[in-house]
């Protein structure tokens, strides 16, 4: 069954088709979690398309009546997430946010502090790999080293490359532990980062050319999420919450994966440095390591599978976005495949000092974190084509599978095929053969007819492509209408409107068909945040869009401000529910009103509160200032102290045997309603006790 969602956000329109997406996992994929818990399946996990665009691709999940995922255009990614991650008010209506790559905001420290492992450790890796070398990688070094010169050239082992071309997929184990349920909040969810990070990597390493090899995609073969019963379970390797990057990966590497061409963990912990990801180096011989490796003994007498790697999804105490962590995947697994990291000047171009090459961004194999959103981010170096090419070619074929064919009946229109309407009790499409028919048939359009309706909205009834007069995509902020063409059943590629024409409400402005900059930017100014510490008094205000002058924050105001009357007339613009406001400090409710942000939380408060030296200050001041306030306590508790010794002392049992003249209790005398006899309790001897 086709899911239909449509939803209008950012100056467009969103006609997603989808269906269940099976192709990330494999037929025998093995889920495993808490015993106590009901059945997990990926039913939720949906990939499509944006009805009737070219070169588009929906993946995401369906979890409790939401979407979360990507959609990829040609104008960028767009990704869909829950609004509770970011707002913290949890009485809102806003269920879900969504945002253009290109709104990304990442903190100054992000760039060139956070990413992968210092040299050092790769070092301390590399020695740990070198400590054991199986026979079979000493015998690689002494193939015909023109082989090896071939696979940089133009001459190709064509026999041998062949054979190797039909084994592509690499089957994967990923485990999560207890940190990650915890901050995601369910198995399904969990699940559903799982599929998007490897849908992601999908589509960087299948739309790779690795100097002849093409088509390498992955699949997962079996996946375990820990939970909270499993971070108190002996066996969970994972159950510590402080445990480094390194001791985190050789956890993972201590299990057996000799099932897989590689192992993960994801996790949601803040390494040291800013690290957020580690995985093994592959090599085509000399070390162990990376794809296809097999369990063995090390140096350290432990056996140990080193086709493994981590990443979290935690910076600096900041949850990264998805784009970075789908690249800091893509990047680690880059390591497993062979490369190491980009060193050399031309293959790291956003070091470079000319401007035009600076702002193509770097490759994936950067030693640090990429933001996803550069030319270059989803791609790779000619450095790493190189590495990754010599170790594809000798390693591959230990542990790659073959892929799959595309998936005819799933009612996506896929390579190959000319129409899909599904199978034959759910098709009703007169213009294309069902996934029911012979093979030959399969998923093509009818003898007489010119195309499917399923093949996008400018296909008639009749199997007749529509003309020029029909709309096929309506008219939004920053497109203009999409008119058929007549010799196509896909809508063609609206026409943008002019660069700084007003979107969104009239906040932000039209940038390359897209509603992505800052109103802001139309009068040469920068958007910035206003802030007051008087939140209480002025929370309206604070969720008015704000410009500065470049590179001074002290003339942020208001559009409605005096400040900015002759661009904007005094107009109130105001920003959408939940953008941040109040310098970071709050988010607009959807009543376009400021409200506060606890970052803190009642614990770190109350830490403050106890620890904070004003307090003792103040208790000291007060001391010295009514010292005799002090004292009249002080004697007043100790007269009290005597007095209720005096008064109790001769009630008490002595264990001194020669005192024994105690005054006895009260005696008292209970009738039970159902019975003539009585019960006498006698305090001062309880011995004496009887009952008549």
């Amino acid at each position: 069954m086709t899911v239909h969602l449509n939803f209008h956000a950012h100056g467009r329109h969103f006609p997603l088709r989808m269906k269940r997406d099976t192709t990330l996992f494999t037929p025998d994929l093995v889920i495993e979690d808490s015993g106590d818990q009901p059945p997990l399946d990926t039913s939720h996990i949906y990939s499509g398309e944006i009805f009737g665009e070219r070169n588009t691709r929906i993946h995401g999940s369906v979890v409790d009546g939401r979407f979360e995922g990507f959609i990829n255009t040609d104008l960028g990614t767009y990704y869909v997430e829950p609004a509770e991650r970011y707002l913290q008010n949890k009485n809102t209506t806003v269920h879900s946010v969504i945002y253009h790559e290109d709104d990304i905001d990442y903190p100054h420290k992000y760039g060139p502090e956070g990413g992968c492992a210092h040299d050092s450790v790769f070092e301390r890796m590399k020695k740990h790999q070198m400590s054991a070398v199986e026979e079979s990688d000493k015998e690689m070094n002494f193939e015909k080293e023109d082989e090896e010169e071939d696979t940089y050239g133009p001459v190709i082992l064509r026999k041998k490359r062949a054979a190797e071309n039909e084994k592509t997929v690499c089957q994967l184990f990923i485990q999560t532990d207890h940190l990650f349920l915890k901050y995601y909040g369910s198995r399904e969810a969990v699940l559903a980062q799982i599929s998007n990070h490897v849908s992601a990597i999908n589509a960087i390493y299948m739309n790779t050319d690795f100097m002849g090899i093409k088509g390498i995609s992955f699949m997962v073969k079996r996946i375990r999420i820990n939970g909270t019963k499993e971070a108190n379970d002996e066996s969970n390797p994972f159950r510590f919450s402080n445990i480094g990057v390194e001791t985190f990966l050789n956890l993972n590497s201590e299990q057996n994966h000799d099932d897989f061409c590689l192992a993960y963990v994801f996790t949601d912990r803040d390494f040291d440095d800013g690290v957020l990801g580690l995985a093994w180096v592959g090599s085509t011989a000399g070390s162990s390591g990376g794809i296809c490796q097999k369990t063995k003994k090390y140096g350290d007498g432990k056996y140990q599978s080193l086709n493994t790697g981590i990443i979290t999804v935690q910076n600096y105490g900041s949850h990264i976005p998805p784009t970075v962590s789908h690249i800091t995947f893509a990047h680690e697994v880059g390591h497993n495949f062979g490369s190491h990291h980009d060193s050399e000047m031309e293959c790291k171009p956003g070091e470079s000092n000319d401007r035009n090459t600076k702002k193509l961004g770097n490759y994936i194999m950067y030693a640090r974190a990429t933001s996803g959103s550069k030319l270059n981010n989803n791609k790779f170096s000619q450095c790493s084509l190189h590495s990754i090419n010599s170790v594809l070619s000798r390693k591959r074929n230990i542990c790659f599978v073959e892929p799959g064919q595309a998936s005819c009946g799933n009612g996506l229109v896929e390579n190959g095929e000319e129409c899909d309407c599904g199978y034959s009790e759910e098709c009703k499409d007169p213009c294309c053969y069902s996934a029911s028919e012979e093979i030959s048939k399969r998923c093509k359009i009818k003898p007489g007819t010119e195309c499917s309706p399923s093949g996008g909205p400018c296909c008639s009834n009749e199997c007749k492509f529509k003309n020029s007069s029909n709309t096929c995509r309506l008219e939004s902020d920053c497109a203009l209408k999409g008119f058929c063409n007549g010799s196509s059943a896909l809508c063609p590629k609206s026409k943008a409107k002019e660069d700084f024409t007003t979107c969104n409400s009239e906040t932000q402005i039209c940038q390359n068909g897209v509603c992505t900059g800052s109103i802001c930017h139309k009068y040469k100014l920068e958007d910035c945040i206003c802030s007051s510490e008087d939140i209480m008094n002025m929370p309206a205000e604070l969720c008015h869009v704000c410009c500065q002058e470049s590179l001074d924050p002290t003339t942020c105001s208001s559009t409605s401000s005096e400040r900015w009357a002759k661009y904007f007339n005094k107009t109130v613009l105001t920003m959408p529910p939940g953008s941040p406001c109040n310098d970071f400090k709050g988010y607009c409710d959807v009543l376009k009103r400021c409200r506060v942000v606890d970052a803190d939380g009642p614990l770190l408060r109350l830490r403050k509160s106890i620890f904070n030296p004003e307090l003792y200050e103040n208790i000291s001041d007060w001391l010295g200032a009514y010292w005799w306030a002090i004292l009249l306590i002080g004697i007043g508790y100790i007269v009290l102290m005597m007095g209720f010794i005096c008064l109790c002392s001769p009630f008490i049992k002595s264990h001194n045997k020669s005192y024994n003249d105690k005054k006895p209790l009260p005696v008292t005398r209970r009738t039970p309603q159902h019975s003539s006899s009585s019960v006498r309790y006698t305090a001062a001897n309880p011995r004496n006790t009887r009952r008549t």
